[in-house]
């Protein structure tokens, strides 16, 4: 009785232990598990896509996780506010391209990402510009910190001097760059079998000529078994 008693009893304790054993094993897999996912990228580390960040943006141009932003100041010592290379917007990267008051031809060339060009050439070379808060932002000779347009809200750095009347400064304008992405497009193959029949008749008569009577009939069969379809025609004897 005591013997069978004490094997219940360590059945009981061993399996205690395995349960216990096979917890311990799943809570340190959830914990392996958790260490495997990576650590987000904070703002201004270099980025490879948009789920490495924190911020899930990362910056086309210079490859770094970045942030919206309205002015230089937004982005820190080294950095630039530059218009987002597709859509619409503001965020902050490294300064690539032309300096503000280089020669332009697109937007892109630019370190800001912007390339003002003349509202009635707009054909013509341009120059970089960025957006300013004051005239004090702007480099010589792109002093008139002003909007573009009188809808706008944020202004730039415009050519000419801020001493000129404002109804006397000429218009500028600045061009966007639409980016269209592609779908990839699915090729279908089919097989399909067609019969097709047609009696056509014509009938012509004038005056001083000869009356004809034609019968022509065509039976044309396509079959088609690899996608593009071969067709024979039997066409009938012409009866004059």
């Amino acid at each position: 009785m005591s013997k069978t008693r004490g094997a219940k009893v360590g059945g009981a304790l061993r399996g205690g232990a395995m349960i216990a054993l096979l917890l311990g094993l799943g809570a340190a897999g959830c914990g392996l598990l958790k260490q495997e996912e990576p650590e987000k990228k904070a703002f201004g580390v270099a980025c490879t896509k948009d789920t490495d960040c924190a911020s899930l943006q990362c910056a086309a141009t210079g490859s770094i996780c970045t942030k919206s932003c309205t002015y230089d100041r937004d982005c820190g010592d080294g950095l630039v506010c530059r218009a987002k290379d597709t859509g619409s917007g503001l965020e902050c990267s490294k300064s690539v391209g032309a300096k503000i008051g280089a020669s332009c031809a697109t937007a892109g060339e630019c370190d800001h990402g912007f390339c003002l060009k003349k509202a009635d050439a707009p054909n013509e070379p341009g120059f970089c510009s960025a957006t300013c808060q004051g005239p004090a932002e702007c480099p010589d000779g792109y002093k008139i910190c002003d909007t573009l347009t009188a809808s706008d809200t944020t202004k730039m750095c415009i050519l000419g001097d801020d001493r000129i009347p404002i109804g006397e400064r000429p218009k500028f304008t600045a061009p966007t760059t639409t980016t269209v992405k592609t779908t990839p497009t699915a090729t279908a193959t089919a097989t399909a079998t067609s019969t097709a029949s047609a009696t056509p008749t014509a009938t012509s008569t004038a005056s001083a000529t000869p009356t004809a009577t034609s019968t022509a009939s065509a039976t044309p069969t396509a079959t088609a078994s690899t996608g593009r379809p071969r067709i024979k025609l039997d066409l009938g004897k012409t009866k004059k």
